[in-house]
């Protein structure tokens, strides 16, 4: 009977699992969610509670690796139609269908320009690598050159991370990070918006990991940190 009674709560958390994507997102998918909900925050000012409907279509755009500029100025093009009618925004599912239908001409003229051109040479996918790599050095460069006192701790830190992307090789930036977050650990600022953050939240969702999401994106956005990765 014990047994049984462990196997049907064990499948119980399996299916909730499966149904809950808060359980399964991994820190890209936070990090692509707080994007989101920040962009909307910051850029227009509204606010309003986070359900897990809301977590649930922020994922399913996620999942669907649909870019972040796609998903802003569909947000963007919804925002300015609605205040025009005096309609308040109240949920991510207000702006589902704006997402879907330009997500849907990304992929049709994506799939158009590659019909007309045929598969890249080898000299453009050489050249497209380089001019990536050549962007990222640019954006560090940069970062060093205006590096922000705030960080001066974190400044050797740094280096070590722009030296391993000039080499090449693997970036551990889970450490870094971990040492960002805690650099700011007494910021009243920043723990009062990660409160404002969690208040919006419903209480499913509030989890450590996407509080320290939360933390994490403020200040790379705050300081103009470039992205790096694992």
């Amino acid at each position: 009977m014990k047994i049984a009674t462990k196997a049907r709560r064990c499948e119980g958390t399996k299916v909730h699992q499966m149904n809950n994507p808060a359980a399964n997102t991994g820190n890209e998918g936070y990090d692509f969610i707080i994007k989101v909900i920040q962009y909307l925050e910051n850029s227009f000012k509204i606010h309003f509670f986070i359900t897990p409907k809301d977590f649930d279509v922020l994922y399913r755009w996620y999942e669907k690796r649909i870019p972040v500029r796609i998903v802003e100025e569909s947000i963007a093009a919804v925002v300015e139609r609605w205040s025009q009618k005096n309609k308040k925004i109240s949920s991510f599912s207000n702006f589902y269908y704006e997402v879907k239908k330009n997500f849907e001409t990304f992929l049709q003229l994506h799939v158009g320009a590659e019909s007309r051109t045929g598969p890249p040479s080898l000299s453009s996918v050489v050249s497209e690598h380089e001019n990536g790599y050549e962007y990222v050095y640019a954006a560090w460069e940069n970062f060093f050159e205006n590096f922000p006192r705030d960080l001066a701790a974190l400044k050797e830190d740094f280096e070590r991370v722009f030296q391993q992307l000039r080499n090449k090789e693997k970036v551990e930036a889970a450490p870094v990070y971990e040492k960002l977050v805690d650099l700011f650990k007494e910021d009243e600022t920043l723990e009062l918006k990660v409160a404002v953050f969690n208040r919006h939240l419903a209480p499913e969702l509030r989890k450590p990991v996407i509080e320290n999401r939360y933390r994490l994106n403020y200040l790379r956005s705050k300081y103009n940190i470039p992205d790096f990765e694992d």
